[in-house]
């Protein structure tokens, strides 16, 4: 709850992945065939279809439609040893006493852990994650927090440091800084990052996404990791888990 309550910027949970499944993974995802552009913009590639990719019921009706192939694609990768995600749910299901569960949204559910990709000398710029960029119109969610879980299988010797600014701009403040950019926050509009922190392959970390966040670029080999989205409706609810 300290990342929740806004008394941590972060939680970094070392060597959360087992090295053996961490080494055969690593081995088959650096050049995975299934590689695809991000929809925002094709320099970040990823395995699977994220849900901040939906601009329209097209894109909607794919993303719920490929969810249960995702997860299971991602479950392959890691055989015969068990996904991080898949370990991750069962954690916090076990955890939080109300449980976890995969988000629904009108009765079709949503992927989790998506595989992403930061290749050499691609910048991942300051920005936010909102889940209510990309609900449904008029889907009233009821959030009262959102995390991300980051669960890292590569990490570049050079560069790829996770940069946090713990500041937390509303929507209309966080367009002007972005002002004419398609995505993202220019660095000189918000000075020098509070915390910067190079994971290692394995670790995990958690962090409130709604805060200004940033990746360095990498100097070499791509960043890999799997990414995953918590939503908090109170002590008395369960999780809800997307990607």
């Amino acid at each position: 709850m300290s990342v929740v309550d806004g008394t941590a910027l972060a939680v970094h949970i070392p060597n959360f992945v087992h090295p053996e499944a961490l080494a055969m993974a690593r081995e088959q995802l650096m050049d995975h065939p299934d590689r695809g552009g991000l929809s925002q913009d094709t320099a970040f590639q990823r395995i699977g279809f994220a849900y901040s990719e939906i601009s329209d019921e097209t894109s909607r009706d794919r993303y719920h439609k490929e969810a249960r192939d995702n997860i299971q694609r991602m479950r392959d990768l890691f055989a015969p040893y068990a996904s991080p995600s898949d370990v991750l749910r069962l954690l916090l299901e076990e955890a939080w006493e109300p449980g976890a569960n995969l988000m629904h949204m009108a009765g079709r559910k949503a992927f989790i852990g998506i595989c992403r990709y930061q290749h050499k000398d691609v910048d991942l710029n300051p920005h936010t994650d909102a889940l209510e960029r990309n609900l449904p119109p008029g889907h009233v969610q009821g959030l009262k927090a959102q995390l991300s879980v980051n669960i890292y299988i590569n990490i570049p010797r050079s560069g790829g440091e996770l940069e946090l600014w713990g500041t937390e701009p509303g929507e209309r403040d966080y367009d002007e800084l972005r002002g004419e950019r398609v995505w993202g926050i220019d660095r000189d509009r918000i000075g020098p990052p509070a915390v910067v922190v190079k994971p290692a392959p394995g670790d995990l970390l958690l962090l409130n996404p709604r805060q200004i966040h940033a990746v360095r670029p990498s100097g070499d080999e791509p960043r890999i990791t799997l990414g995953h989205f918590i939503g908090y409706y109170g002590q008395d609810r369960p999780l809800e888990l997307w990607s």
